[in-house]
């Protein structure tokens, strides 16, 4: 399906990756484009040179003028850009459409979608999808939100599109429309974006807003926002209303009765697939590498949603069972004497450190350190009087984790992950978890959260065997 572009002129708002994505397939489709971003010419050198390339003159830099927005067809908006902006209500009133990154995706390909979005666990939940739709041999399109932009599935070759959408991608779409949309939670974020959580949940809710009785809802049916949304949108439904199907997940319900749940290690699953065919299984639940009820809460919505879509059940449970998770979030690295390691590396704040450790029933031995943000660790001292068999503090934030969790100091302080992990290798029993959820930024020692990680897993793995 190719966007109308006759003698059409438009304008991509933000040169992020999605941004120029997004300028790439318009000048493929024969739109004139132009572009504009807030950064400077120096910031954009760069991407200023790809977008001459691809026959883009017409470049503002430092700002948006009233003037290059106010001469446009068609005003592609990259997510970090609030829509809210003055210009884009003039733009509005001389009759220029203004959409998102996503909305273009959808105009521009025949792919049926499957769209998920929440507040946590959205990459964690696409990735499995993707994987879960590789091993039942169907060539899927994972983007969105998670790092490659919508509008690369128009020329992938693929058979349907899983997408991770953002409150800020979902702020852009008119008539886009998965077959199946998921939403995984609500929990406050974005408080700078939006004036309160109905705000929030309304931008979250637009997922499904051109969803059509044929097509699927699935909520988490544990998240009482969301619980309320499902029964308001059930009962319209069943008033005479054009709505998708709406299915509830769980993992502390006895029973939903449309949907699926996983209690007490057993799976239950009620629901139709999109051909009709009734599903209604019963069995035990396999046994995942990701900890933690939300993680099972995670596995469940993608289960739910891969059988609603009509893939092998079979085939869909053994890659539950083999998903490692994704780099840095939670990633089962690997076992040695029994002991096993988790990386955690993207934990860098106390919720998150809350968190990983709740994931766990088994002892923990916790790395926690790296570069002081000022966190308040005593904040943790609850959470970790369950399970927690040894602290041990690394890096530049050492002392000062010690220092506020002195109930759980041993005495012990690792001057670099490294030494932290040694500590952990030496004391570990058969049993126990050696978890890094940092709990800091990475900048005393790495350059990111992801080179951290990758260090840790590194070391893990050389002494695997």
């Amino acid at each position: 399906m190719q966007v109308a572009n006759l003698n059409k002129r438009a304008l991509v708002v933000g040169l992020g990756v999605s941004g120029i994505a997004a300028a790439r397939l318009l000048c493929a489709q024969g739109f004139q484009v132009a572009v504009s971003d807030r950064r400077s010419t120096t910031e954009l050198k760069d991407v200023i040179g790809e977008l001459r390339q691809l026959g883009i003159n017409e470049i503002e830099t430092s700002g948006h003028s009233e003037a290059l927005f106010l001469n446009q067809n068609l005003i592609i908006v990259s997510p970090g850009v609030p829509l809210s902006l003055p210009i884009f209500t003039k733009a509005r009133a001389y009759g220029c459409e203004i959409i998102g990154e996503v909305e273009l995706a959808a105009r521009s390909s025949n792919l049926p979608m499957l769209a998920l979005t929440g507040t946590n666990g959205k990459t964690t939940t696409v990735s499995l999808l993707g994987e879960v739709f590789q091993a039942a041999g169907v060539k899927a399109f994972v983007g969105g939100n998670l790092g490659r932009p919508a509008v690369e599935m128009v020329e992938s070759g693929n058979d349907i599109a899983i997408l991770e959408l953002s409150s800020f991608q979902l702020e852009g779409v008119a008539s886009f429309r998965p077959r199946i949309a998921v939403i995984l939670n609500l929990t406050p974020d974005h408080q700078d974006r939006y004036s309160d959580s109905a705000a929030y949940l309304a931008a979250k809710v637009r997922i499904s807003k051109t969803q059509e009785g044929v097509d699927f809802l699935v909520l988490n049916y544990d998240d009482p926002k969301l619980r309320v949304l499902g029964a308001e949108l059930m009962a319209r439904r069943q008033a005479g209303g054009d709505l998708p199907q709406v299915l509830f997940f769980s993992v502390e319900e006895k029973f939903v009765e449309k949907g699926g749940s996983w209690i007490n290690g057993r799976i239950v699953i009620k629901t139709k697939t999109l051909s009709g065919h009734n599903l209604d299984l019963d069995f035990r639940a396999p046994t995942v590498k990701l900890p933690g009820a939300h993680n099972r809460s995670n596995y469940l919505a993608a289960l739910l949603t891969a059988l609603i879509y009509g893939l092998d059940e079979k085939s869909s449970i053994d890659t539950l069972s083999s998903f490692l998770g994704i780099p840095h979030r939670l990633e089962f690295v690997g076992s040695k004497a029994g002991v096993d390691y988790y990386n955690d590396s993207k934990a860098t704040n106390i919720d998150a450190v809350v968190k990983a450790v709740g994931s766990f029933e088994k002892p923990i031995l916790l790395l926690l350190g790296g570069y002081d943000k000022g966190a308040d660790f005593s904040l943790l001292d609850k959470h970790l009087k369950k399970n927690l068999r040894s602290l041990i503090p690394f890096g530049q934030a050492a002392a000062e984790v010690a220092k506020q969790l002195s109930g759980f100091d041993q005495g012990f302080r690792a001057q670099n992950l490294e030494a932290a992990l040694q500590q952990a290798v030496a004391t570990a029993k058969p049993g126990d978890v050696v978890l890094l959820a940092p709990g800091c930024a990475s900048f005393d020692e790495f350059a990111n959260y992801e080179e951290r990680g990758d260090r840790f897993r590194e070391l893990v793995l050389s002494f695997r065997d």
